[in-house]
Order: structure tokens, then sequence, then C-alpha cells
């Protein structure tokens, strides 16, 4: 990756240095353009009035500038990099925070469903007591006719078959 991006900068810098002309302020403020090998001040040509310290001068200030530019992009494409990465993460954490809250949901509506279940037995089983009790009292006391008797075994077999379903339900939910 990084030699790829070192050989991309390079090719750039190298394209910009054949056909475009570049501005290279010296120390003492004066502006000068390199294009290829001549050096522009003013408009005009001083590539040739120029001393060689002056012209060495200009080329290790381009070569600085260019060099500052590349290093500016690297850390640039660096931190383009690493906030891409974090913005991965972060979708990554929403996403499981997403699943844990489904998962939260989906247990407390199991609990509210046992919770239910167990009402449901529990009344089932007060009824189913409370009319044989009532049945056994009626029973005692010889106030059932035979009519009596199959309707009361009848409705107690309802709530036989009642307090069975919501036994098995709170069951299977306890699963």
């Amino acid at each position: 990756m990084k030699f790829h991006y070192v050989c991309v900068c390079f090719l750039v810098s190298l394209m910009m240095s054949c056909g475009s002309t570049e501005r290279v302020i010296t120390e003492d403020g004066k502006v000068y353009e390199v294009k290829g090998n001549s050096i522009i001040n003013n408009g005009a040509d001083v590539t040739e009035t120029l001393t060689e310290e002056r012209k060495s001068e200009i080329e290790s200030t381009l070569k600085a500038n260019r060099k500052a530019k590349a290093e500016a992009e690297a850390l640039e494409a660096d931190l383009k990099a690493k906030q891409k990465a974090l913005k991965e993460r972060e979708e990554a954490v929403e996403e499981k925070q997403d699943e844990l809250e489904e998962q939260q949901e989906a247990l407390k509506e199991k609990l509210e469903a046992k919770e239910d279940a167990r009402d449901d037995f529990l009344k089932a089983k007060k009824r189913l007591e409370k009319q044989q009790k009532k049945y056994e009292k009626l029973k005692k006391k010889g106030k059932l006719s035979p009519n009596d008797e199959d309707e009361w075994s009848e409705k107690l077999n309802d709530l036989k078959e009642e307090f069975e379903e919501a036994k098995e339900k709170m069951n299977n939910l306890n699963k």
C-alpha cells in the first residue's frame, strides 16, 4: 500500500515538474517560477544569470516544498483511512447494539409470556378447585339431581381441560 502510494506521488510530482510551473519563494522573499530546467523571475528567464548557489537554493526549496506536499498528502490519506476504519467500527458497534436491544426485547416478551401463562395457570387451578369444592358440597348435601350430576361432570371436565392446557403452556414456556 505504501509502495503504491509512493509510486503515485512520485509520478504525480514527475508530471508536475515536466510540464507545469511551480512557484518558489526564497528566504529573502523573491518569487521564482520553475518550469522544467528554467527559472523565471518577473516574467524573464533568469536561469543563466543566477549563481549556482542561488540555483541550488531554489532547487532545494522546491524539493522541500514537494516533499512537504507529498507528506501532507500521505498524512491526509492516512487520516482518511483512519476515519473510514473508525466509521466502520462505529457502524459495527451500532449494529451490535441494535442486535442486543432486539435480544433484550425478545427476552422481555418471553418473560411476559411466562408471567401470563403462570397467571392463566393459577386462575384455571383456582376455578377448578373452587368448582370442585362447590360440587363436593352440593353432593354431600344431596342437592344434585342426575341431570345436575351430568352438567357438573361436564363443567368439571371442561375446567380440567382448561387447567391442563394452561399447565402445558406454562411448562412449554419454562423450557
